[in-house]
């Protein structure tokens, strides 16, 4: 299947960020993204949709347009959701999380919540989790945020300071535990609550009496944690069938998230076939006797078949073949090692293998 990567919340100079949209849009064609969603906090731009190409061929890249919305009433302000693909004024449903939901939904858009679970950094205060998991009909959910990663990672000042010069041995890690659990619990109940991964890239400067340095930086952020989409066929020309293709790959979970400093993921793989029926990320697939699910990474890895949260296989290598007469939710995790530890690199939507 064709693999299109991108990254799916980030910010810029229209709300908190630093760099324009043609900015952010040439930092991330300079990390080898193939599309990105402009997703900047309570406001939607028009005019920015469609492909957006380098003169001299310097590169192309898709741009769509979402938003971060959430009531700035609170305080603090919490329940952060990710609208994808949509650009209407939502301001005014913000308050209401369901509404939100249910009016995005009406638009023909998509919601994933932002930064689910938080830890605090060094401010110990700047945490913006989700609190209202009573609400129903989201899309799915940010699995991994990076800047929420970096910010746990820098929580000492020791530590943001070895990080702002040395960012790759500090900063990474994976999925907090704990978001990987509520994930489990999510999809094990019955909702297919699809994972993806984003930079949350601002493009802010570290600053400390004298020391001021810019870290994290766009396009050092978007070559990190982003989304693989797997389409049905290449990346369409027109920008209204490419946005359509993103949209459908993105709600039926046809995609994996993935660290790709630690190693670039293009090509990983996670599949199953029983009977005549074969299945890939995302989908469901009814259970003939015996399913037998694979998993092929471009690197040697140590890969991990977890069903319904609780692991069943491991291995290190690139191959992964395991063979089960269970129905369940089965995901694939891989790990490899990074600047002297062991990191996340690799989380795949799940298949769904249900009895027959």
């Amino acid at each position: 299947m064709p693999e299109i990567v991108g990254n799916l919340h980030l910010h810029t100079t229209t709300s908190d960020g630093t760099e324009t949209h043609d900015e952010v849009a040439l930092a991330a064609i300079r990390a080898g993204l193939d599309f990105i969603i402009y997703t900047d906090h309570n406001i939607c731009v028009d005019g920015i949709e469609g492909w957006y190409q380098v003169h001299d061929g310097g590169g192309e890249i898709l741009r769509l347009m979402g938003q971060e919305v959430n009531d700035a009433g609170l305080e603090p302000e919490h329940n952060h959701l990710l609208c994808h693909l949509i650009t209407c004024d939502l301001t005014d449903v913000a308050a209401d999380p369901q509404r939100l939901i249910d009016t995005v939904i009406e638009h023909n858009g998509l919601c994933f919540i932002a930064h689910p679970i938080e830890r605090p950094g060094l401010s110990r205060e700047d945490v913006y989790p989700w609190l209202s998991w009573d609400v129903t009909g989201f899309t799915g959910i940010e699995l991994w945020n990076a800047m929420s990663d970096v910010k746990w990672q820098l929580r000492t000042m020791p530590r943001a300071l070895l990080g702002a010069y040395l960012p790759n041995l500090v900063a990474w890690s994976a999925p907090f535990p704990e978001m990987l659990a509520k994930w489990d619990e999510l999809t094990t109940a019955g909702h297919k609550a699809v994972a993806i991964g984003s930079s949350d890239v601002h493009g802010w400067t570290f600053t400390w009496g004298l020391l001021r340095r810019r870290i994290y930086a766009y396009e050092y952020l978007f070559r990190a944690v982003n989304t693989h989409l797997l389409l049905e066929e290449s990346l369409a020309r027109d920008a209204g069938q490419a946005r359509d293709q993103v949209y459908h790959a993105l709600k039926s979970g046809h995609c994996f998230v993935s660290n790709d400093l630690v190693a670039p993921a293009r090509g990983f793989a996670f599949t199953a076939s029983s009977g005549q029926q074969q299945a890939s990320m995302g989908d469901t697939l009814t259970l003939h006797e015996q399913a037998t699910l694979y998993v092929f990474s471009p690197y040697q890895a140590k890969l991990r078949l977890l069903k319904d949260g609780l692991p069943v296989a491991e291995t290190y290598g690139q191959h992964l073949a395991w063979h089960t007469t269970e129905a369940g939710v089965y995901r694939v995790e891989a790990y490899r090692r990074f600047f002297g530890w062991p990191r996340g690199w690799v989380f795949a939507n799940p298949i769904y293998l249900t009895p027959g």
